[in-house]
Protein backbone atom coordinates (compact mmCIF):
# COMPACT_ATOMS: atom_id res chain seq x y z
CA UNK A 1 0.00 0.00 0.00
CA UNK A 2 1.29 3.43 -0.95
CA UNK A 3 1.71 5.99 1.83
CA UNK A 4 2.36 9.42 0.36
CA UNK A 5 3.83 12.58 1.90
CA UNK A 6 2.40 16.11 1.93
CA UNK A 7 -0.82 15.14 0.15
CA UNK A 8 -3.06 18.19 -0.63
CA UNK A 9 -6.28 17.44 1.24
CA UNK A 10 -8.33 19.91 -0.78
CA UNK A 11 -8.30 17.25 -3.52
CA UNK A 12 -10.19 14.95 -1.16
CA UNK A 13 -12.99 17.23 0.11
CA UNK A 14 -16.08 18.72 -1.51
CA UNK A 15 -15.11 22.19 -0.19
CA UNK A 16 -11.87 22.12 -2.24
CA UNK A 17 -9.85 23.98 0.36
CA UNK A 18 -7.41 23.36 3.21
CA UNK A 19 -3.80 22.30 3.70
CA UNK A 20 -1.88 19.06 3.24
CA UNK A 21 -1.56 15.81 5.19
CA UNK A 22 1.90 14.95 6.48
CA UNK A 23 1.17 11.31 5.53
CA UNK A 24 -1.76 9.98 3.48
CA UNK A 25 -3.02 6.56 2.36
CA UNK A 26 -6.14 4.94 0.93
CA UNK A 27 -6.40 1.28 2.00
CA UNK A 28 -8.32 -1.08 -0.26
CA UNK A 29 -8.97 -3.73 2.40
CA UNK A 30 -9.21 -4.20 6.15
CA UNK A 31 -5.76 -5.79 6.15
CA UNK A 32 -4.31 -2.67 4.49
CA UNK A 33 -6.15 -0.53 7.01
CA UNK A 34 -4.49 -2.45 9.83
CA UNK A 35 -1.15 -2.02 8.05
CA UNK A 36 -1.71 1.76 8.00
CA UNK A 37 -2.52 1.79 11.72
CA UNK A 38 0.69 -0.14 12.42
CA UNK A 39 2.64 2.39 10.36
CA UNK A 40 1.15 5.27 12.40
CA UNK A 41 1.84 3.45 15.67
CA UNK A 42 5.46 2.81 14.68
CA UNK A 43 6.04 6.47 13.89
CA UNK A 44 3.88 7.72 16.78
CA UNK A 45 1.64 9.61 14.40
CA UNK A 46 -1.78 11.07 15.05
CA UNK A 47 -4.42 9.42 12.84
CA UNK A 48 -7.41 11.02 11.10
CA UNK A 49 -10.03 8.92 9.32
CA UNK A 50 -11.41 10.56 6.19
CA UNK A 51 -14.50 9.44 4.31
CA UNK A 52 -15.38 11.38 1.16
CA UNK A 53 -14.76 14.72 2.87
CA UNK A 54 -18.24 16.06 2.14
CA UNK A 55 -19.04 17.63 5.52
CA UNK A 56 -15.50 18.45 6.56
CA UNK A 57 -13.48 21.65 6.84
CA UNK A 58 -9.73 21.12 6.53
CA UNK A 59 -7.68 23.81 8.25
CA UNK A 60 -5.24 25.84 6.16
CA UNK A 61 -2.33 24.32 8.09
CA UNK A 62 -3.41 20.79 7.11
CA UNK A 63 -2.88 17.76 9.35
CA UNK A 64 0.28 16.65 11.12
CA UNK A 65 0.04 12.86 11.16
CA UNK A 66 -1.51 10.16 8.98
CA UNK A 67 -4.78 10.69 7.13
CA UNK A 68 -6.44 7.39 6.18
CA UNK A 69 -9.06 7.78 3.47
CA UNK A 70 -11.70 5.07 3.60
CA UNK A 71 -13.78 6.22 0.63
CA UNK A 72 -12.88 4.45 -2.57
CA UNK A 73 -11.58 1.38 -0.73
CA UNK A 74 -13.39 -1.12 1.50
CA UNK A 75 -15.97 -1.65 -1.24
CA UNK A 76 -17.23 -5.20 -0.81
CA UNK A 77 -20.95 -5.87 -1.24
CA UNK A 78 -23.00 -8.95 -0.29
CA UNK A 79 -26.77 -9.38 -0.51
CA UNK A 80 -28.99 -11.94 1.20
CA UNK A 81 -32.75 -11.47 0.81
CA UNK A 82 -33.36 -7.89 2.00
CA UNK A 83 -30.12 -7.63 3.99
CA UNK A 84 -27.13 -5.86 2.48
CA UNK A 85 -23.56 -5.97 3.80
CA UNK A 86 -21.67 -3.04 2.34
CA UNK A 87 -18.10 -1.83 2.77
CA UNK A 88 -17.74 1.59 4.40
CA UNK A 89 -15.91 3.00 1.38
CA UNK A 90 -18.85 2.74 -1.03
CA UNK A 91 -20.04 6.16 -2.28
CA UNK A 92 -23.67 6.70 -1.30
CA UNK A 93 -24.84 7.62 -4.83
CA UNK A 94 -23.22 4.50 -6.29
CA UNK A 95 -24.78 2.29 -3.60
CA UNK A 96 -28.27 3.69 -4.21
CA UNK A 97 -27.96 2.99 -7.93
CA UNK A 98 -26.83 -0.57 -7.20
CA UNK A 99 -29.69 -1.17 -4.76
CA UNK A 100 -32.20 -0.09 -7.39
CA UNK A 101 -30.92 -2.82 -9.73
CA UNK A 102 -31.33 -5.31 -6.86
CA UNK A 103 -34.93 -4.19 -6.19
CA UNK A 104 -34.00 -3.12 -2.66
CA UNK A 105 -35.40 0.17 -1.40
CA UNK A 106 -36.08 2.26 1.68
CA UNK A 107 -33.13 4.64 1.55
CA UNK A 108 -34.05 6.56 -1.61
CA UNK A 109 -34.30 9.72 0.51
CA UNK A 110 -30.48 9.76 0.57
CA UNK A 111 -30.41 10.55 -3.16
CA UNK A 112 -28.17 13.49 -3.91
CA UNK A 113 -26.27 13.25 -0.64
CA UNK A 114 -22.59 12.78 -1.45
CA UNK A 115 -20.13 10.96 0.78
CA UNK A 116 -19.28 7.40 1.75
CA UNK A 117 -21.61 4.93 3.43
CA UNK A 118 -19.31 4.77 6.48
CA UNK A 119 -19.34 8.55 6.88
CA UNK A 120 -23.11 8.62 6.45
CA UNK A 121 -23.53 6.14 9.32
CA UNK A 122 -21.17 8.01 11.65
CA UNK A 123 -23.06 11.27 10.99
CA UNK A 124 -26.46 9.53 10.73
CA UNK A 125 -27.06 11.26 7.41
CA UNK A 126 -30.61 11.98 6.47
CA UNK A 127 -33.09 14.15 4.60
CA UNK A 128 -36.80 14.80 4.38
CA UNK A 129 -37.34 13.62 7.97
CA UNK A 130 -35.62 10.24 7.49
CA UNK A 131 -32.20 8.95 8.59
CA UNK A 132 -29.89 6.13 7.53
CA UNK A 133 -29.65 4.96 11.16
CA UNK A 134 -33.20 3.60 10.91
CA UNK A 135 -31.97 1.04 8.36
CA UNK A 136 -28.71 -0.03 10.03
CA UNK A 137 -28.82 -3.46 11.70
CA UNK A 138 -25.20 -3.56 12.80
CA UNK A 139 -21.72 -2.44 11.81
CA UNK A 140 -18.15 -3.71 12.02
CA UNK A 141 -15.46 -1.40 13.38
CA UNK A 142 -11.70 -1.56 13.85
CA UNK A 143 -10.04 0.14 16.81
CA UNK A 144 -6.64 1.83 16.80
CA UNK A 145 -4.99 -1.47 17.79
CA UNK A 146 -6.43 -3.22 14.73
CA UNK A 147 -9.03 -5.23 16.66
CA UNK A 148 -12.41 -5.80 15.00
CA UNK A 149 -15.75 -5.50 16.80
CA UNK A 150 -19.38 -5.89 15.75
CA UNK A 151 -21.82 -3.30 17.12
CA UNK A 152 -25.63 -3.46 17.05
CA UNK A 153 -27.95 -0.61 16.08
CA UNK A 154 -28.94 -0.14 19.72
CA UNK A 155 -25.30 0.36 20.72
CA UNK A 156 -24.89 3.12 18.13
CA UNK A 157 -27.48 5.44 19.74
CA UNK A 158 -28.48 7.24 16.57
CA UNK A 159 -29.86 10.76 16.91
CA UNK A 160 -30.30 13.82 14.73
CA UNK A 161 -27.03 14.04 12.73
CA UNK A 162 -25.20 12.11 15.40
CA UNK A 163 -24.26 8.66 16.65
CA UNK A 164 -22.32 7.10 19.49
CA UNK A 165 -19.42 6.67 17.06
CA UNK A 166 -18.61 10.37 16.93
CA UNK A 167 -15.55 11.19 18.98
CA UNK A 168 -14.57 7.53 19.31
CA UNK A 169 -11.28 6.08 18.03
CA UNK A 170 -13.15 3.51 15.94
CA UNK A 171 -13.11 3.03 12.19
CA UNK A 172 -16.25 1.75 10.47
CA UNK A 173 -15.37 -0.93 7.91
CA UNK A 174 -18.71 -2.63 7.15
CA UNK A 175 -22.38 -1.78 7.50
CA UNK A 176 -25.33 -4.19 7.49
CA UNK A 177 -28.51 -2.57 6.16
CA UNK A 178 -32.00 -4.02 6.36
CA UNK A 179 -33.98 -2.80 3.36
CA UNK A 180 -37.33 -3.45 1.67
CA UNK A 181 -38.17 -5.36 -1.47
CA UNK A 182 -39.44 -2.89 -4.09
CA UNK A 183 -39.64 -2.69 -7.84
CA UNK A 184 -36.53 -1.13 -9.28
CA UNK A 185 -38.63 1.25 -11.39
CA UNK A 186 -40.37 2.60 -8.24
CA UNK A 187 -37.02 3.04 -6.51
CA UNK A 188 -35.54 4.95 -9.46
CA UNK A 189 -38.64 7.15 -9.67
CA UNK A 190 -38.36 8.06 -5.97
CA UNK A 191 -34.62 8.71 -6.31
CA UNK A 192 -35.24 11.05 -9.25
CA UNK A 193 -37.86 12.96 -7.23
CA UNK A 194 -35.56 13.47 -4.25
CA UNK A 195 -32.66 14.41 -6.50
CA UNK A 196 -34.75 17.02 -8.33
CA UNK A 197 -35.81 18.59 -5.03
CA UNK A 198 -32.19 18.77 -3.92
CA UNK A 199 -30.98 20.34 -7.18
CA UNK A 200 -33.81 22.88 -7.09
CA UNK A 201 -33.01 24.15 -3.61
CA UNK A 202 -29.26 23.73 -3.09
CA UNK A 203 -26.13 25.24 -4.68
CA UNK A 204 -24.74 21.97 -5.98
CA UNK A 205 -22.75 23.65 -8.75
CA UNK A 206 -20.19 25.29 -6.44
CA UNK A 207 -17.75 23.62 -4.00
CA UNK A 208 -19.40 23.40 -0.56
CA UNK A 209 -19.65 21.10 2.47
CA UNK A 210 -23.41 20.62 2.51
CA UNK A 211 -25.49 22.03 5.35
CA UNK A 212 -23.29 24.12 7.62
CA UNK A 213 -25.61 24.14 10.65
CA UNK A 214 -28.00 21.66 12.23
CA UNK A 215 -31.65 22.62 12.24
CA UNK A 216 -32.75 23.80 15.71
CA UNK A 217 -35.76 21.93 17.08
CA UNK A 218 -38.88 23.08 15.28
CA UNK A 219 -36.95 25.41 12.98
CA UNK A 220 -34.80 25.51 9.85
CA UNK A 221 -31.30 26.92 10.04
CA UNK A 222 -31.54 28.25 6.48
CA UNK A 223 -34.67 30.27 7.28
CA UNK A 224 -33.09 31.77 10.40
CA UNK A 225 -29.88 32.70 8.57
CA UNK A 226 -31.78 34.32 5.71
CA UNK A 227 -34.11 36.19 8.08
CA UNK A 228 -31.06 37.48 9.98
CA UNK A 229 -29.86 39.08 6.74
CA UNK A 230 -26.84 36.84 6.18
CA UNK A 231 -27.63 35.59 2.67
CA UNK A 232 -24.84 36.63 0.31
CA UNK A 233 -22.42 37.57 3.09
CA UNK A 234 -18.83 37.04 2.04
CA UNK A 235 -15.40 36.76 3.66
CA UNK A 236 -12.77 36.46 0.95
CA UNK A 237 -13.93 33.72 -1.40
CA UNK A 238 -16.20 32.10 1.21
CA UNK A 239 -19.81 33.15 0.70
CA UNK A 240 -23.22 32.38 2.18
CA UNK A 241 -25.06 30.91 -0.80
CA UNK A 242 -27.68 33.11 -2.44
CA UNK A 243 -29.62 29.92 -3.26
CA UNK A 244 -29.72 28.31 0.21
CA UNK A 245 -28.58 30.26 3.27
CA UNK A 246 -27.44 27.15 5.18
CA UNK A 247 -24.70 26.57 2.60
CA UNK A 248 -21.33 28.28 2.37
CA UNK A 249 -19.75 28.06 -1.08
CA UNK A 250 -16.13 28.34 -2.18
CA UNK A 251 -16.01 30.92 -4.98
CA UNK A 252 -12.55 29.81 -6.00
CA UNK A 253 -9.74 30.42 -3.54
CA UNK A 254 -11.48 30.35 -0.16
CA UNK A 255 -9.45 29.69 2.97
CA UNK A 256 -10.61 27.67 5.97
CA UNK A 257 -9.96 30.72 8.14
CA UNK A 258 -12.43 32.70 6.01
CA UNK A 259 -15.09 30.00 6.37
CA UNK A 260 -14.60 29.96 10.16
CA UNK A 261 -14.97 33.77 10.33
CA UNK A 262 -18.13 33.59 8.26
CA UNK A 263 -19.58 30.85 10.47
CA UNK A 264 -18.95 32.99 13.57
CA UNK A 265 -20.60 36.04 11.95
CA UNK A 266 -23.68 33.98 11.03
CA UNK A 267 -23.97 32.58 14.56
CA UNK A 268 -23.72 36.05 16.05
CA UNK A 269 -26.37 37.47 13.70
CA UNK A 270 -28.85 34.65 14.36
CA UNK A 271 -28.28 34.81 18.11
CA UNK A 272 -28.86 38.58 18.12
CA UNK A 273 -32.05 38.30 16.06
CA UNK A 274 -33.61 35.11 17.41
CA UNK A 275 -31.70 34.27 20.64
CA UNK A 276 -30.81 30.90 19.09
CA UNK A 277 -27.27 29.52 18.95
CA UNK A 278 -26.79 27.56 15.74
CA UNK A 279 -24.80 24.35 16.14
CA UNK A 280 -22.47 23.47 13.26
CA UNK A 281 -23.20 20.28 11.34
CA UNK A 282 -19.91 20.34 9.45
CA UNK A 283 -16.84 18.96 11.20
CA UNK A 284 -13.59 20.89 11.50
CA UNK A 285 -10.37 18.87 11.31
CA UNK A 286 -7.88 19.78 14.01
CA UNK A 287 -4.26 20.09 12.86
CA UNK A 288 -3.25 17.01 14.89
CA UNK A 289 -4.68 14.83 17.64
Amino acid sequence: MKISRNEPLKKHTSFRLGGAAEYFCQPKSVSELKEALEFAKGKKLAVFILGSGTNLLILDCGFKGLVIKIAGGLNKLAVKNNQVKVGAGWPLPKLLQKLATLNLGGVEFLSGIPGSVGGAVVMNAGAWGKEIGDYVEEIVVVNQSGEEKRLSNKRLKFGYRQSWLQGKDLIVTEIVLKLKKKKGSFIKEAMAKYLALRYAGQPLGAPNCGSVFKNPKGEYAGRLIEAAGCKGWRVGDAQVSSKHANFIVNLGEAKASQVIKLIARIQQAVKKRFHIILEPELKIMVKSA
